[in-house]
């Protein structure tokens, strides 16, 4: 199984090796990591089994975290679902994106198809996503698609004092 979606400016699909490169300069990069959990630098060895557990994920549930490319311009970051805290019940949705494609409208771009998709080819009737407040950004691709303040000062992901935004089926 491999999953592609598309929008006027995006191509959302599984991670492919030849995309190695490109995520670990993302993610190393430490404004990246801003508003992470704490995590030691990446390798092409956890490049390579991240792969392989979202394509497991995808294969098993019908979604992950998938590659973002912006059309005729190459991998821009990440975006997809995966299970909250790990192993659910709950589902959350995650963006991530390379410093240079940040304020495009990127983010908001994917979550929006990631959610159309978790809503109906997936069947979800629920997603999540945890911000940090600090991250006045992500904050606001969370608002623009749709998604509402449900809590504030949750714990997850190792991390305090995080905000947990919720959709429901459009």
């Amino acid at each position: 199984m491999a999953v592609r979606l598309e929008t006027e400016r995006l191509v959302i699909r599984t991670f492919e090796p030849s995309d190695a490169d490109a995520w670990l300069v993302m993610v190393n990069n430490p404004e990246f990591d801003r508003f992470l959990p704490p995590s030691p630098p990446a390798t092409r060895e956890d490049f390579r089994a991240m792969v392989e557990r979202r394509r497991r994920m995808e294969h098993e549930r019908g979604f992950a975290m998938w590659a973002v490319d912006v059309k005729d311009d190459g991998f821009a970051g990440q975006c997809g679902l995966y299970p909250a805290d790990g192993d659910g019940p709950e589902v959350e949705l995650a963006y991530h994106f390379n410093e240079s494609s940040w304020n495009k409208g990127f983010a908001t771009e994917a979550a929006n198809a990631v959610l159309d998709y978790a809503f109906g080819p997936v069947g979800l009737t629920r997603v999540i996503a945890f911000v940090m407040p600090e991250n006045a950004a992500s904050c606001r691709v969370a608002e623009k698609v749709g998604m509402r303040l449900e809590a504030e000062g949750i714990t997850a992901h190792e991390l305090a004092d995080l905000r947990r935004y919720a959709a429901e089926r459009r």
